[in-house]
């Protein structure tokens, strides 16, 4: 005779167990799981637990989570600078310039042509190299090198220089007519390096 086996806990029965049976279908259960259960384990029955609530989200819900947590990833966190020791930015920038005039031309004097006077301005920044290109070196390099791109590299279409390098060596010079042809083609129309500024004569 095979002992009969509690549904919840999948333990056999024995003799020595509280036993509770089920008052709707009668099935036997051990105590502590009809208890644990909060009624009886077999699907259907009318003392089986009632099923939880199914929980329910709505779409409005959702947008205002998405973009709540989008807001809280995005929104940088905003942290006050400290204040600058002993008095206000204009000041503390008036204290550097002072420091610059006194301290960097002695620093001149003393080192000689090798360091040049420098001046702290809020408003100065450096400018850019803007001192324009020979034509005549762009139309020399792209004479004899043009097949390596040497007149695009002075030019600083660094892009279009190592392509056209790359079609030489790659073809081991089969395709440097193609590249010749391509650097008088540049030669022939290109008035301005690569920062727009136009070659001088």
């Amino acid at each position: 005779m095979t002992a009969e086996v509690c549904p919840y806990c999948r333990a056999p029965i024995s003799g020595e167990d509280v036993v509770t049976a089920c008052e709707g279908c009668a099935t036997p259960h051990h105590a502590d799981c009809y208890a644990e259960n909060g009624g009886c384990t077999i699907f259907g029955c009318k003392c089986a637990p009632a099923e939880e609530p199914k929980l329910t989200v709505s779409s409005p819900e959702l947008v205002s989570v998405a973009h709540s947590a989008v807001a809280a990833v995005t929104a940088p966190a905003v942290v006050a600078p400290p204040p600058p020791p002993g008095g206000s930015p204009e000041t503390s920038l008036k204290e550097l310039q002072q420091i610059s005039s006194t301290v960097v031309p002695s620093m001149y004097s003393l080192f000689g042509n090798d360091v040049a006077p420098i001046s702290i301005h809020p408003d100065t920044q450096p400018s850019p190299e803007s001192e324009p290109k020979s034509r005549t070196n762009f139309i020399v390099l792209g004479a004899l090198l043009g097949a390596f791109g040497g007149h695009n590299f002075y030019a600083g279409y660094t892009r279009k220089a190592v392509t056209q390098l790359l079609i030489t060596v790659l073809t081991l010079g089969f395709a440097s007519p193609m590249t010749w042809i391509w650097a008088i083609i540049d030669i022939c129309t290109v008035n301005q390096d690569q920062r727009g500024i136009e070659f001088a004569s």
